[in-house]
């Protein structure tokens, strides 16, 4: 294996969680009574900043009242209609099967991806999960990001970070450098440069043995 240890982000990447997490978007707009932003440009947002910026730039002075209107709609539909993404639980076991230890850093809080891990039955593959307020500060911080490792990081050299936005190549680097694959099957990604993009969980099985590309 050219790695030893793999830190997965969530949403987007192991979990199909997008499409309620624009609905409760869209919730908290509506309820707010400000003009919608479009789902791709909140996504570009939330994969540059940490949680606690997020809200002002996108709600202002109605910050808090989003924050709660967006709780409220994911606690509610959350787990409706979940699943894993194509191929995640099969990549999942392929690093179980070759001695690769699975990590898990979100920016989505403790109580919904604990509920999500259980009810798609992934939580025994993850050594150490870190979430958003755990830390002061939430990934892609370094603060969070080596809370990881208990800030006890390994060599960069046996890193992977694998995601699906800016915010994974900026964990990657906090890392000390590590290496980042961005999971991006529609040709969506604009932002920094990972180390490889890819289109299916197949490639990045193929990274992890090292028999792609780089």
């Amino acid at each position: 294996m050219k790695y030893k240890y793999v830190v997965f982000d969530w949403d987007g990447t192991l979990a199909d969680t997008y499409p309620v997490i624009s609905a409760a978007y869209d919730y908290a707009f509506e309820k707010t009574r400000l003009k919608k932003i479009p789902y791709d440009e909140i996504k570009r947002i939330t994969a540059t900043m940490q949680n606690k910026d997020i809200w002002g730039r996108l709600f202002g002075n109605m910050q808090e009242e989003a924050k709660n209107y967006y709780a409220e709609y994911i606690e509610r539909y959350h787990i409706q209609n979940l699943s894993t993404m194509s191929g995640a639980k099969k990549l999942l076991d392929f690093c179980r099967n070759h001695g690769l230890e699975s990590y898990l850093c979100t920016n989505k809080r403790t109580r919904f991806v604990k509920k999500e891990l259980d009810y798609l039955n992934l939580q025994d593959y993850f050594k150490k999960i870190v979430a958003a307020g755990e830390y002061s500060e939430d990934k892609p911080s370094p603060i969070a990001c080596r809370e990881v490792f208990d800030n006890n990081l390994p060599a960069a050299k046996d890193i992977v970070v694998i995601g699906d936005g800016e915010a994974d190549v900026k964990s990657a680097a906090a890392l000390n450098g590590a290496d980042c694959i961005i999971y991006d099957p529609n040709n969506m990604y604009k932002g920094i440069e990972p180390t490889y993009k890819v289109k299916n969980f197949a490639e990045i099985e193929a990274i992890l043995e090292g028999k792609y590309g780089k």
